[in-house]
Formats: C-alpha cells, sequence, structure tokens
C-alpha cells in the first residue's frame, strides 16, 4: 500500500511560522490553495494584517515586482519583509547600544573573557 500523500494541514505549525520555512516545504502552490497557506502563514505567526494606503516611488515599486515574478512571491509580501527585517536590525542595535552602555554588564564580560 503507497503512502498516503500528506495533506497541507498535517504538517506542524513551524512550518507555516514564516514565509521561509513554508517556501522551503512547499516550492509550487498556486491559486486557492496558495490563498488559503498564506492566510495560515498569518494565523500562525498571531498576527493579522491591516490595510493602507500608501505611496512609494515608481522604481521601487517596479523592482519589488521584478523581484515577486523571478522569486514567485507577492511584490507586497516583500516589501513586508523588506521592512521587517530593517524594524528587527534596528532593535538589534539598539540592544547592542544599551549592552555598551550598561557598565555592570561590561565588567561581567570582562570577568568572562579573562577566565
Amino acid at each position: 500500500m503507497k503512502d498516503k500523500e500528506k495533506e497541507f494541514d498535517d504538517y506542524p505549525d513551524e512550518v507555516y511560522a514564516s514565509e521561509k520555512a513554508f517556501f522551503k516545504q512547499f516550492r509550487v502552490v498556486e491559486g486557492e490553495k496558495l490563498v488559503a497557506l498564506k492566510q495560515r502563514i498569518a494565523k500562525a505567526r498571531g498576527k493579522s494584517k491591516d490595510r493602507v494606503t500608501i505611496y512609494f516611488d515608481s522604481d521601487i515599486i517596479r523592482s519589488f515586482k521584478e523581484r515577486s515574478e523571478r522569486e514567485g512571491v507577492g511584490y507586497q509580501t516583500l516589501m513586508n519583509e523588506a521592512l521587517r527585517n530593517v524594524l528587527e536590525s534596528e532593535s538589534n542595535i539598539d540592544l547592542k547600544e544599551d549592552l555598551l552602555k550598561d557598565k555592570k554588564f561590561l565588567k561581567r564580560l570582562k570577568s568572562a573573557l579573562a577566565a
């Protein structure tokens, strides 16, 4: 007897926790299944999306649309990911700045490195 093909619901939520993990697991998914799976990604993240009207320079939109065609992902998804990466990198910078100002931490770090 052949193994039954896995249904999309049979995969653990980790697969749906990020778009990278999702696209690693499902390379070619189209149509209504893709829409349903993107909704599951958003649900697994525990985040909803809000509709806004925003204006970008034409060259930026064109660049993201070209990239979206190459990667097979929506251009708005790529823009969202780029903005998220900026926010995450800024929070890392803030953390580093805070640590460099923390004298107790620096003393403990110096002791740990000397040991």
